[in-house]
């Protein structure tokens, strides 16, 4: 096999493959060899029909069927031989020569990633969040458990800040009624609506009667056809409840599977969760602002455009609900910016683990699925959702590899301490979730 490599301009290479015929001709004849001990033929007893008569029943596909072999094994091989970093699947350019007999001669594109120069982090400059579980924290987890578990009962008063409301209500716009039949019933806790106008209408309601008003809809609304307009609002309190915090007592705690009942230990087991949660805020942090260093030290890195595409598909398709879906170009292209982030910081992630010889650790995989088993009612099905899927166990990887990077850096480039608190990184490791998506 011969094999020549052209620069096609970018990232893209041309490939022109040729394999002799008497390479395929080896092949094939060993293939209707092998063909002639298992076929069934009238009138010739197993093993002892003629070539001439396998050649001429199934010679045809037998070549094509190698030909198509070699093509992909030469072309894995040529990648292999010219040391190329494929972005892609090869595509063959052009149609081949030598299908049918002689010399076999055709050309494929790839797209290769780009040759990257050593990333020097030592000049990098990081600013490390420095952060504690307090105890004024776990009080205040505490306070939200109890929040979570509190029970609601009916009152006849009206209503007031952190009652719950069943409310029903018909809504006319100058575009017609919402809902256009019948009526929407919602639940609302007074006082974390976000729409102030409607908790003061409640207020002024008794249970079990209606008003109409006059309201208008903040433009975060969850129905799109109210949302920021104004509207005559046919508004009836179905019902007021009053909410009640449960106890912290050996029930409750219980609750949580905290097994001895014990205030005591439930506090511990909320300080490791929130250690554990700190922990991983911390590490969303510092991905955050590595790449963005990384970024910005090599803004003009060339990027393979296929790998772009493919990302700004999955954004776009994410975004629509509709994973594995054909999103339309014109919304694709919205997310083209974004994605040549995404893949950028991506690309120099995994440099860096290249360049540094960074590999994954196993046993840091294993303590990664025993962590997100741990919060799980029933951790086993969790090691066993996770070990018997490839596909998550290869993303998981992929997550732990970029922290592996992460520590190295920290232990290599110039970083400096941020004091801050549980809730402020907590708070930075959400938004940097968000502005990544």
């Amino acid at each position: 096999m011969q094999v020549s490599v052209e620069n096609a301009g970018g990232l893209e290479r041309r490939l022109t493959v040729h394999v002799p015929e008497s390479d395929i001709k080896d092949k094939v004849d060993s293939k209707l060899k092998e063909l002639s001990k298992q076929v069934r033929i009238k009138g010739f007893r197993p093993g002892r029909v003629p070539m001439s008569v396998i050649k001429q029943r199934y010679g045809k596909q037998v070549r094509q069927d190698i030909v198509n072999e070699t093509m992909q094994t030469s072309l894995q091989q040529a990648i292999q031989e010219e040391s190329l970093r494929p972005a892609s699947m090869p595509r063959v350019d052009s149609p081949p020569e030598g299908l049918e007999r002689g010399d076999l001669d055709f050309t494929a594109m790839i797209e290769v990633y780009p040759d990257v120069e050593t990333i020097d982090v030592s000049n990098l400059e990081l600013s490390r969040p420095e952060a504690a579980v307090k105890e004024e924290d776990v009080e205040e987890m505490l306070q939200t458990l109890r929040e979570q578990r509190k029970e609601w009962n009916p009152i006849e008063r009206k209503a007031q800040a952190g009652d719950q409301a069943v409310i029903e209500y018909v809504a006319e716009t100058n575009e017609g009624k919402v809902p256009a039949e019948g009526i929407q019933r919602l639940v609302v806790i007074l006082g974390e609506t976000g729409f102030d106008g409607l908790d003061s209408a409640i207020i002024e309601i008794p249970a079990g009667e209606e008003k109409t008003v006059e309201l208008e809809f903040p433009q975060s609304y969850g129905e799109p056809s109210l949302a920021g307009k104004k509207a005559s609002v046919d508004l009836k309190v179905v019902s007021i409840s009053e909410g009640n915090l449960p106890e912290v007592d050996e029930d409750f705690i219980k609750g949580f599977g905290v097994s001895d009942g014990t205030d005591n230990s439930l506090r511990m087991e909320i300080r490791r969760n929130l250690e554990r949660e700190l922990d991983q805020a911390v590490k969303s942090i510092m991905k955050k602002r590595l790449i963005a260093e990384l970024v910005k030290s090599m803004p003009d890195i060339e990027l393979p455009s296929s790998i772009v595409q493919n990302e700004a598909r999955n954004m776009a398709a994410q975004t629509l609900s509709s994973p594995g879906s054909e999103p339309d170009e014109a919304v694709v292209d919205a997310f083209r910016l974004r994605a040549e982030d995404r893949v950028r910081g991506g690309l120099l992630m995994g440099e860096l683990a290249q360049q540094n010889e960074i590999r994954v650790e196993g046993q840091k995989v294993r303590e990664a699925i025993d962590t997100i088993a741990s919060t799980y009612q029933e951790p086993a099905e969790i090691l066993q959702m996770y070990y018997g899927n490839q596909q998550l166990l290869q993303q998981l990887e992929n997550v732990v590899l970029e922290e592996q990077v992460v520590d190295w850096v920290l232990e290599n480039a110039k970083v400096t301490s941020q004091e801050m608190t549980l809730q402020e990184v907590i708070k930075g490791a959400a938004q940097a979730v968000d502005e990544s998506d």
